[in-house]
């Protein structure tokens, strides 16, 4: 016992006040951090001495260890008492950890880190409490502070979350933390402390939603309160027809969600609406459900507001009592137009979907893919068929010249690289203009221009068509593929 006195710079009858202050002014130059194996020796000196002095009786720190006594034996035969133990032993011994209640002492943590605005004073406020001079108790605490805040993430900047890592020694490799979890939560936090309404103008000069040079914060919160609100057609509608709306709705969901989901978003964004606006709005030749969705619902309300407008004029521009068959042709014309307007959209899209569908390649996955296949030929001879019957004469050329934009384009987007294409051309040149001049030369005799140029463009349909089957010959069965 009398080398823990020895430490602390004390004589047995010291009380517990002088106890304490000893060890108080001996931790200001004994760190744990610095030096843990000392700060070990200090804090079991610390609990032994204040053991001591707190008995009712003096201690008797001159002595060694009690050891159990004896029969009494004649004075030539009593052995000497045994050595105290070397001061290194004494040391060695680690004494338990002090009770903490670690949920409490996590939930600080967090709260910390949340209210810090700067990572130097979060490291001061954390080097101040007590209970991390203890290794074990901040290796554990470290544990809980990261298991909560991967369950429940909080706002935290990302220099306070690089901080709070780099206390608790967790920002290596060696930590045992999984480095992409730990960068998925630093992005979620990092999102979740730009939702509050004092950091927006953060999240929307990381979008880029920029007005002027300056972050257009009364754009960014007028979105993200309609991205709150339940999915309605009607707030669809209106939203759709305002200028850059929907690619503005998209571009802030996409820096919502850090891994690209919609189902990562904050809670308080409503799923249907994470869901719909990036899939809407995609650039590009792809035609998305949602996108065709709103297109659609952009075509219903220009046509509506088409036959408003032609009504209203003719009604601004009519007496009073006039004849009824002058609003109804009015009318007609006007609802006519509005069709016109919505039946050429759907026509557009479908031969968006259609192109899109010819030109996806061979492994990709489809309900019919030998439906894909003859798709293309059966729509060539279906405008061979419609331009040479009676009652149809003009639109079999307009079907054929189609099916060959069409072939172009899928065969375009599915060949190889050019010189491997060029090479199986030149190959296959010679038995592709012999098949066209034997199918070509009997339909010349019988039939005018027109029906000519529809079945020559037919037939250069149905080539292209060939030799982009015989390019992929090798997904219909194993043993045409190439060795």
């Amino acid at each position: 016992m009398n080398w823990a006195f020895a430490l602390l710079g004390l004589t047995p009858e010291a009380d517990v006040a002088s106890v304490k202050r000893a060890y108080a002014r001996l931790l200001r130059t004994t760190r744990p951090d610095e030096d843990p194996a000392a700060f070990q020796r200090l804090h079991t000196a610390y609990k032994m001495v204040l053991a001591q002095v707190t008995k009712a009786t003096p201690p008797a720190v001159t002595t060694p260890p009690a050891v159990p006594q004896e029969a009494p034996r004649r004075p030539e035969t009593v052995q000497p008492p045994a050595a105290p133990p070397p001061l290194q032993n004494s040391a060695a011994k680690t004494a338990p950890p002090p009770a903490v209640n670690l949920g409490a002492l996590a939930n600080e943590v967090i709260r910390a880190a949340v209210e810090a605005e700067d990572s130097s004073a979060l490291l001061r406020r954390l080097q101040q409490q007590p209970e991390f001079w203890s290794i074990q108790v901040k290796q554990q605490a470290a544990q809980v502070v990261l298991q909560r805040l991967f369950q429940q993430p909080q706002p935290i900047a990302a220099y306070c979350m690089d901080a709070l890592l780099r206390f608790f020694d967790l920002d290596h490799v060696l930590s045992g933390v999984n480095p992409v979890a730990l960068q998925a939560l630093r992005i979620r936090q990092r999102t979740l402390r730009e939702l509050l309404p004092e950091h927006h103008h953060e999240f929307a000069r990381r979008i880029g939603l920029m007005r002027n040079g300056l972050p257009d914060v009364s754009s960014l919160r007028k979105d993200l309160a309609f991205l709150q609100r339940p999915f309605r057609w009607m707030r669809t509608a209106w939203a759709s027809m305002q200028s850059q709306r929907s690619h503005r709705l998209a571009r802030l969901i996409q820096g919502l969600s850090p891994t690209g989901r919609f189902e990562d978003t904050p809670v308080a964004i409503d799923r249907r609406q994470a869901a719909f606006w990036p899939r809407a709005a995609v650039t590009g030749a792809l035609l998305t459900r949602e996108r065709f969705m709103l297109y659609t619902l952009r075509a219903c309300v220009w046509a509506l507001m088409i036959i408003c407008a032609v009504t209203g004029l003719v009604a601004t521009g009519s007496k009073v009592g006039s004849d009824s068959a002058d609003w109804h042709a009015a009318i007609s014309a006007s609802s006519v137009l509005g069709s016109t307007i919505l039946g050429g959209w759907l026509l557009f899209a479908g031969c968006w979907w259609f192109d899109q569908w010819q030109g996806q390649p061979e492994t990709a996955p489809t309900r019919w893919p030998w439906l894909r296949r003859l798709a293309m030929p059966l729509l060539c001879i279906c405008g061979v068929s419609i331009q040479l019957s009676p009652w149809a004469h003009g639109f079999g050329g307009m079907l054929s010249a189609l099916s060959f934009v069409f072939s172009v384009r899928r065969f375009r987007r599915r060949t190889p690289a050019k010189g491997e294409l060029l090479l199986r051309a030149g190959r296959m040149g010679p038995a592709i203009i012999f098949f066209s001049l034997i199918l070509g030369a009997p339909l010349a005799h019988k039939m005018d221009e027109s029906d000519f140029l529809t079945a020559a463009m037919a037939l250069l349909g149905i080539a292209l068509w060939g030799l982009d089957m015989w390019l992929h010959r090798a997904h219909w069965h194993p043993k045409l593929a190439r060795n």
